[in-house]
């Protein structure tokens, strides 16, 4: 009876690692396969047009052509061997009223196409990167931040007025170092905060603009309209003499990152760039950490300048941003985005959307989402070429564009022609 016992626990015990092993070798495939596919797909874009989407409206390009390459993709992306694929997510267009009209009364009819034309592969480009971006093999050991995600997955395909709502109550402000936290109390940056918050409670403005650095604003001619803004809103060390006729000359807050703060070669306690206006300056902790630990530990000395600026600037209205309302908004970002979106902080445009929406009637973002005037330029200010500013190789600004496309109110001409987005600001809003 012993001996049969032994055979019967030896035998289920086979069984149990054959069917472990069996299941491995399932899974192994099925994403090898995945894998393959995404490559396929990439490849099958690039035969379309190798050219980066930087480069695509550089030069006039004949209207067939572009009819063309519109048909290859819409017959790509119906390719039954990419349709069957389940696992593939599913992003909703908000836009599918204004597909076939760009609200431009003035404009022909190639005008319209070629802006449609834009749009449609720009959303494309996106999407690839953030299908890019997902990857378990990229992902699985880019965490710098320690980010373990557990929130749900919320529905994206819900109207935009819905999608701005829940942004207004997953981060409702945007919460700024005090000086009374635990972390703080001890040390001079208690002492120095200043007493007058960034934004005070009943403080709104009618129309805002945010300006970002993008090489685009490069021959936009949208200075004036910039400046007629009640608020103004400008990121890092991005001058404006020089370049009134295309960003204005118009400052009221800049955003600054702990590198443009800290770093010697931004002169950021001599140069006159800081000096009367608001600033909010931010460095990332990690996902989980408490403040004393980002204290003890932040990415780049923020604190020690902070401390210099105050005490030779104390009238300046100047206060760091509590990080962890970073983490709050990647929340958001993931749990309304399809896929893994890359873990590391929102960048400085998002946040200074979220920093604005409760103060403003209107925000207007100008080159977040760029226009056609896209150039391969990473700023307006400097000759460095790098796509990744645009579509992002550090800061999730795939995800964060997509969004922000959702909640825009502007059509198709203003958005990707004139180049700038309108959000509604908190407000007005019914939720």
């Amino acid at each position: 009876m012993r001996a049969i016992a032994v055979s019967v626990w030896i035998f289920i015990n086979l069984v149990f690692f054959g069917m472990c092993g069996y299941i491995y070798l399932l899974w192994s495939q099925y994403w090898h396969y995945i894998t393959r596919q995404q490559r396929n797909l990439q490849d099958q874009v690039q035969k379309q047009d190798n050219r980066p989407l930087v480069d695509y409206y550089q030069e006039q390009m004949p209207m067939e052509i572009l009819h063309m390459q519109r048909q290859a993709l819409l017959k790509m992306r119906t390719t039954p061997a990419f349709v069957r694929r389940k696992n593939k997510p599913r992003f909703k267009s908000y836009h599918k009223k204004k597909v076939m009209n760009t609200n431009c009364v003035n404009c022909d009819d190639t005008t319209s196409k070629r802006i449609i034309a834009y749009k449609n592969r720009l959303i494309i480009r996106l999407r690839s990167v953030l299908h890019d971006e997902s990857s378990v093999f990229r992902s699985k050991y880019d965490n710098p931040y320690n980010v373990n995600y557990k929130g749900l997955q919320k529905s994206i395909n819900i109207p935009p007025h819905q999608l701005l709502c829940r942004l207004k109550e997953s981060v409702p402000r945007i919460n700024t170092i005090t000086g009374n936290e635990s972390a703080f109390k001890t040390t001079l940056i208690k002492k120095l905060v200043p007493h007058t918050p960034l934004f005070e409670e009943n403080e709104h403005y009618n129309n805002c603009a945010i300006v970002s650095n993008a090489g685009a604003l490069n021959g936009s001619n949208l200075g004036n309209f910039i400046d007629q803004h009640d608020l103004v809103l400008r990121f890092n060390h991005a001058p404006t003499q020089g370049f009134e006729k295309d960003v204005g000359s118009k400052t009221t807050i800049r955003i600054l990152n702990s590198q443009v703060v800290s770093k010697k070669e931004f002169k950021f306690l001599k140069s006159k760039l800081y000096s009367n206006i608001k600033l909010l300056a931010w460095d990332p902790c990690n996902y989980t950490s408490t403040l004393d630990k980002w204290r003890d530990k932040p990415d780049f000395d923020i604190f020690t300048p902070y401390i210099k600026h105050r005490m030779a600037k104390p009238n300046t209205n100047f206060h760091i941003l509590d990080p962890r309302v970073l983490w709050t908004l990647w929340d958001f970002l993931q749990s309304h985005t399809p896929v893994r979106i890359r873990r590391n902080p929102p960048s400085s445009g998002f946040l200074g959307l979220s920093l604005l929406l409760p103060h403003c009637r209107k925000v207007h973002m100008f080159e977040y989402i760029p226009s056609v005037r896209l150039t391969p330029r990473c700023h307006y200010f400097d000759n460095e070429v790098d796509t990744s500013c645009t579509f992002g190789v550090w800061h999730p600004l795939a995800a964060e564009k997509l969004i922000t496309l959702a909640l825009n109110e502007e059509n198709e001409y203003v958005t990707f022609e004139t180049g700038y987005v309108s959000i509604p600001g908190y407000k007005y809003l019914s939720c």
